[in-house]
């Protein structure tokens, strides 16, 4: 006696169909999309070397003047405020005032850490 091939599925009905498996995301339970956006906008604050070196430098030290950070990282008085702005304006840093003197300090100390982690793999590259 021959053998039959199988009928074909019966097609299911729309509302009692299973997702297909091309609309999960396999990151879904992981991933919580607004921290990513969060996570982004904070990289983008620091895409420029100066803010990355400012964030450093403010890393090693409590809180430091303008004067101290631009006289540390050898750049113009105004390019060193244009980027304590951004990075102040961004929730990144902090500033305080005491007598003429504003020092600036971080909100966020762990971007440092997320910048060694990118020049120890830059370096591995």
């Amino acid at each position: 006696m021959p053998t039959q091939a199988p009928k074909p599925a019966k097609a299911k009905d729309s509302k009692t169909a299973a997702p297909s498996a091309a609309k999960k995301s396999i990151l879904a339970p992981a991933v919580d999309a607004a921290k990513m956006e969060r996570a982004a906008a904070m990289l983008k604050v620091l895409a420029h070397p100066k803010r990355m070196a400012i964030v450093d430098l403010l890393g090693r030290e409590e809180k430091l003047t303008v004067t101290k950070i631009y006289t540390e990282l050898d750049m113009p008085q105004a390019i060193a405020s244009q980027h304590l702005i951004t990075l102040k304006d961004r929730g990144v840093l902090t500033s305080e005032k005491a007598g003429t003197k504003i020092y600036y300090s971080l909100l966020v100390p762990h971007l440092t850490e997320v910048i060694r982690c990118l020049e120890e793999n830059i370096a591995k590259m």
